[in-house]
């Protein structure tokens, strides 16, 4: 999907990412369902709101897009919308219930190395060179903007597993490095649910009539194309993890807080404390230049943000020079660290790991958001989705909550 130079300049800051929301809410949202589905291949012809690179960094959250939308439209006009936003916090909650399927992925992909040297149909692949137009489109949209409309996103996943038999980690691998908005939750188990592991039994296998359809026939196939079902992966289940989301900040009197890349949203942070930033994006699953150099404008964003609106002492770092973390807690006399708590991914484990090595006392945060919806993300969807009216209700008042 083509994204112009205002959307990148945007997306990347709070308050422009906030101006793409007022203008998807007023020229779009009305037609949200009954477009959402369409690719037509360009922002500006698409009926989505391509918010997700800011509500994967949360440098606008879940909670902010609900409020903003519900001062416009009645929960029943935008209830389908609603329900999507919500996914991504599914899938979220999801995976903290379950982190083990993230650490099997990262190792299963250790096992394909082979595939990655020696299957010409990989390196065709990733190179955009496999002749089906449609997904040589796709991998050039997603190498040079690095997005792609969510239907596209399911029907290239079908397409690498059913068509060109390619395993589902490499497929999930090629996009979380090369994706803006890609999110360990999201994006693995997107990949899982098309390859039937997500689902016992259910499998995402599309056709050509449904491609043409939700494309305006943009595309030509060959005469062969039709995806073959098969066995990927066998199915296993993971228990959930239960747990109880709880603030453990305690009052401290000196306390700092740290932000990281993936949560900008100084939901947490009190005006006028110490701050320390990341000031570079960390890169431990080899993340595509376009990616990092999006991160890197985002957290650059996010310093001027906090610097001007919310305290003058700021200070920055980089993961590869952690000893700044205690020079930052020496100098500003912390006796403790407040972060918003990091989920599955980059920062679970480096963050503890990095404040024992440092000796340093830290407290994490939880959203409101997440300690609401999370707790109904053990199961399936729909489970979750039972309890979204009663949640989102407080941002509506009631006769425009209820009516159609």
């Amino acid at each position: 999907m083509k994204l112009d130079s205002h959307y990148f300049s945007s997306i990347i800051s709070r308050n422009g990412s906030k101006e793409l929301l007022e203008n998807f809410t007023d020229h779009k949202l009305a037609n949200y369902k009954s477009k959402r589905n369409f690719d037509y291949g360009s922002y500006e012809k698409n009926f989505v709101s391509a918010l997700s690179p800011a509500l994967s960094r949360r440098i606008i959250t879940e909670k902010e897009v609900i409020k903003h939308v519900s001062s416009q439209f009645s929960f029943g006009q935008i209830e389908k919308f609603v329900d999507e936003i919500c996914w991504r916090t599914y899938w979220k909650g999801w995976l903290e219930h379950r982190p083990a399927v993230w650490y099997d992925y990262l190792s299963q992909l250790e096992s394909f190395e082979d595939v990655k040297v020696n299957n010409p149909l990989y390196i065709n692949s990733i190179e955009g060179s496999t002749g089906l137009e449609c997904f040589d489109s796709w991998v050039k949209d997603l190498l040079e903007f690095g997005y792609l409309h969510n239907h596209s996103r399911m029907w290239f996943a079908s397409i690498w597993i059913f068509y060109f038999n390619l395993p589902w980690q490499l497929g999930a691998e090629f996009f979380y490095q090369n994706l803006i908005d890609a999110d360990p939750a999201s994006n693995t188990l997107s990949w899982r649910w098309v390859a039937g592991l997500q689902t016992q039994g259910k499998k995402y296998i599309t056709y050509k009539e449904n491609i043409d359809r939700f494309t305006d026939g943009r595309f030509s196939f060959p005469d062969n194309f039709v995806l073959s079902d098969r066995m990927t992966d066998n199915y296993v289940y993971y228990e959930p993890n239960y747990q109880v989301l709880e603030n453990n900040t305690t009052k401290s009197k000196n306390k700092g807080y740290m932000v990281v890349e993936d949560d900008l949203s100084f939901k947490n942070v009190i005006k006028d404390s110490p701050i320390l930033i990341q000031s570079e994006s960390y890169n431990p699953f080899g993340q595509s230049e376009n990616v990092k150099s999006f991160s890197d404008r985002a957290l650059e964003s996010a310093i001027k943000y906090c610097k001007k609106n919310i305290s003058k002492n700021v200070s920055t770092f980089k993961w590869s020079n952690v000893e700044k973390i205690n020079d930052w807690v020496i100098k500003n006399n912390i006796d403790k660290v407040e972060i918003i708590s990091p989920t599955i991914g980059k920062f679970e484990k480096l963050m503890p790991q990095t404040f024992k090595r440092l000796n340093v006392k830290s407290s994490y945060f939880f959203h409101d958001w997440d300690k609401l919806f999370w707790k109904h993300a053990d199961k399936g969807f729909f489970k979750l989705k039972k309890n979204i009216k009663t949640i989102v209700s407080p941002f509506w008042n009631m006769p425009l909550f209820n009516s159609d």
